[in-house]
């Protein structure tokens, strides 16, 4: 009998083991490791330095779980029984670890920075509502919200002016962000160009909200309502006294095929009563925004997408009007669902291939332009092997009347570079940039840089890459162009 529970313990701890490691080795499967090490040589022709510079990083995504849609709900799209519907939509779960050195030193402890990764939680959308047949009843979302931030200022570079939103970014997750993520720093006008003239954001202002409404294939409504504190809480300054509540409504409207338009809006009742945040434009709104766009496929991997979108509001109190028109059109020539990454602008799949004009306008006739266009270098390229990208901003276009936060001047600036790329290999390159000077986000007045650059970048070898440059800054000012003998450098990058 002891033989037996002895090879019965020897068994389950066995089997456990083979468990454990059988588990792990699926998760581990799931889990990427990029490893990078690079030197860059430089000499400065100024004043005829030398100097190399050396770093070292790894950067483990350890998702725990596939990218899914997480919760409780019906596989029926429109169930005919009433159902819960408690979702993240497209979730994962990740550890996202960095390790990196520089200069001379690779041993352990200076890779290992010590600093505790947490767990983080990417997802769409959020949902938890009841759901039967078409009717909804939300308790609470990520998509049914206060705001009326319907149109800004459009551009195919969108995702990568707004890199500081994806929380690997902001929070410095990831490995060596200034470098990797919005590496030019667009928009290059910085707080000069406005891409959102209009964002009425009662989000963080409300208690609680509810909604409900109805969701067809080509037809979808919400009503929404929100308090402005709850009922009662730990002091009277907390509680709803004055009965401040918003009510709104979201409508989303496809009548014909490809076209579709999009409606949101919302009512203050007693907002005046209270103090709310300064970032809500108002003390007691009356907002709306409308947005029309088409979807117009010539081909497989060209699609035309024009757009016209209009935000509003009116403060009933001070009787303000403030309103924000913008229009573009999208040009994608890759597919719509096609997104790149670029060593020169962001590391990250978040560009898509094509080209995009956009402008917008305000009440004070504040006026923006971005034209934009991405396409790199290959075999897919439009004009085969031949690619780039250009970024081309006009802020305050119409020169409008100095306000306490802008001037009345016109500012312009233009970043672009031209590549060809043979045998996918060796790809020649030419960048320029003509715009003001920028100390942080703070224009340096009356000063304007042209900067220049002439390379080749090497891939002859598998994970090996150089990049040998000659680059120049010359500063304009109203008295004289300083010019500069410029920088040369080689850069030997190693990565997996």
């Amino acid at each position: 009998m002891k033989k037996f529970l002895v090879i019965f313990v020897v068994l389950t701890l066995f089997s456990a083991v083979i468990l454990s490691a059988q588990t792990e080795l699926t998760t581990g499967r799931t889990a990427t490791l990029g490893v990078e090490a690079t030197t860059a040589f430089a000499w400065d022709i100024n004043n005829n330095s030398t100097g190399l510079e050396t770093k070292a990083g790894m950067e483990l995504i350890f998702p725990l779980f596939p990218v899914a849609n997480m919760g409780a709900f019906s596989e029926e799209e429109h169930p005919e029984e009433p159902t819960v519907r408690l979702m993240l939509k497209n979730a994962s779960f990740s550890w996202w670890n960095t390790f990196y050195t520089n200069g001379g030193n690779y041993e352990q402890d200076h890779f290992n920075k010590w600093s505790a990764r947490p767990l983080i939680l990417t997802f769409d959308d959020f949902f938890a509502d009841l759901v039967w047949k078409n009717y909804f009843f939300r308790v609470a979302s990520s998509t049914t919200i206060m705001q009326t931030n319907i149109i800004t200022l459009r551009s195919i570079f969108d995702d990568v002016m707004d890199a500081r939103d994806r929380v690997y970014v902001n929070r410095n997750q990831a490995l060596w962000v200034a470098e990797r993520y919005n590496i030019q720093s667009f928009p290059l006008l910085k707080n000069r160009l406005s891409r959102n003239l209009i964002d009425v954001d009662y989000r963080k202002d409300v208690s609680g909200i509810l909604a409900g409404g109805v969701e067809f294939e080509k037809f979808s409504a919400a009503a929404k309502i929100a308090s402005r504190f709850p009922a009662r809480a730990a002091t009277e300054a907390e509680s709803n006294l004055e009965n401040a509540w918003l009510i709104g409504t979201d409508l989303e409207i496809v009548p014909i095929d490809n076209l579709k338009v999009d409606f949101t809006g919302f009512v203050g009742f007693n907002y005046d009563k209270v103090a709310t945040a300064a970032a809500n434009n108002g003390k007691n709104p009356l907002s709306f925004g409308i947005l029309t766009q088409y979807q117009h496929s010539i081909n497989d991997k060209l699609i035309l997408t024009p757009y016209l979108g209009y935000d509003f509001l009116y403060d009933t109190v001070s009787e303000d009007v403030n309103w924000e028109l913008g229009l573009g059109l999208m040009l994608y020539t890759r597919g719509f669902d096609n997104l790149e990454s670029s060593r020169l602008l962001d590391f990250a799949n978040v560009i898509p291939v094509g080209a995009s004009v956009g402008m917008n306008i305000d009440h004070n006739n504040y006026m923006n332009l971005i034209l934009s266009w991405f396409d790199p270098a290959g075999r897919d390229s439009l004009i085969p092997n031949f690619g780039g990208f250009l970024q081309f901003e006009l802020g305050n276009l119409l020169s409008a009347v100095e306000l306490p936060d802008r001037d009345e001047f016109l500012d312009y600036a233009v970043l672009a570079q031209l590549e060809y790329s043979i045998n996918g290999k060796i790809s020649p390159y030419v960048r320029a940039y003509y715009g003001p000077e920028f100390t942080g986000i703070v224009k340096t007045q009356d000063v304007a840089l042209i900067k220049a650059g002439l390379g080749c970048y090497l891939t002859m070898v598998q994970f090996l890459s150089i990049d040998i440059r000659y680059e120049m800054i010359n500063r304009i000012t109203p008295d004289q162009v300083e010019m500069e003998n410029g920088l040369f450098s080689a850069v030997f990058t190693i990565r997996m």
